[in-house]
């Protein structure tokens, strides 16, 4: 995908989503970003990592999949190593969280819809 242009790209991504969720669902972006981190420099190499003050449970949080609201089926997936606490930064924690995902959107569509965990959600913070 390096040497493809943007449009094509942009255009096999909006085909996908329409695929999936319809023609009517899926309006054209306002902005698209294609990254080529294989060219780019300062990407070369990267990897995720616990910076100092977090912890394992955000890459639960960025894991957390999300609905249209709060009682709405889940319909945003993540996968990606920094979405794996046991195996962060590493091609198997990527894989691994692939098969996470494939999974649950595959519980929802048999009819076994992912529901988080209690309490994996945060909840805004309530003033006193």
């Amino acid at each position: 995908m390096e040497n493809v242009s943007d449009d094509i790209i942009i255009g096999r991504c909006i085909a996908v989503l329409k695929g999936i969720f319809g023609n009517g669902a899926v309006p054209q972006p306002k902005e698209t970003v294609v990254t080529r981190w294989r060219a780019d420099a300062w990407s070369r190499g990267s990897y995720s990592y616990v910076a100092a003050g977090a912890s394992g449970e955000d890459y639960d949080l960025l894991a957390t999949p999300i609905g249209l609201n709060e009682v709405s089926p889940p319909r945003l997936f993540f996968g990606g190593e920094h979405t794996v606490r046991n195996y962060p930064a590493t091609v198997h924690g990527a894989m691994l969280s692939g098969l996470r995902e494939a999974g649950r959107i595959a519980d929802q569509l048999l009819g076994c819809p992912y529901a988080a965990m209690p309490g994996s959600i945060p909840k805004e913070p309530t003033s006193a």
